[in-house]
């Protein structure tokens, strides 16, 4: 009887060998049936800084933190220009922000808003008044512009 043909154990030796290899495969894998989740936008932080107008002579300030000029610095009373840069890091952040005056008349913005890196023009208008301020908020980060009197 030694040569009787014997297939069970070729068939359980061959499905033993297919349940390790896949069991091998299948640690490798370890695949699922939901979608990977889209990486987490990047979380940007601003800096705004004093910049310049390219016709113009050097604005007082370039260069400096806007929150810092501005705190040092009462305006005159003609009407004046700044023009803020807004930069966004890390770079190609696209984070919107806003650009708001909280008196409009004393302090005008241009443009009210944009995302990433952007710039913003300060304009005040001439006071004809007393000194006057108003707090300007540009990306989350509020000055207080001060304007001297006639």
């Amino acid at each position: 009887m030694s040569d009787t043909w014997r297939p069970m154990p070729r068939r359980i030796a061959l499905a033993r060998l297919l349940l390790v290899a896949a069991a091998l495969v299948g640690a490798r894998c370890r695949s699922s049936t939901s979608p990977t989740p889209a990486p987490a936008p990047a979380v940007c932080t601003f800096t705004i800084t004093i910049g310049m107008f390219p016709i113009a002579p050097p604005t007082p300030g370039q260069g400096m933190v806007w929150t810092t000029y501005f705190a040092a610095t009462i305006l005159p009373s003609q009407a004046t220009v700044y023009l803020v840069d807004v930069n966004a890091a890390p770079s190609g952040c696209l984070t919107s922000w806003t650009a708001v005056s909280a008196n409009t008349s004393a302090v005008q913005l241009s443009p009210a808003g944009g995302s990433g890196r952007g710039q913003v023009e300060l304009f005040m208008p001439a006071n004809l008044g007393a000194q006057r301020s108003t707090d300007v908020t540009i990306a989350g980060q509020r000055a207080t512009i001060m304007q001297a009197g006639r």
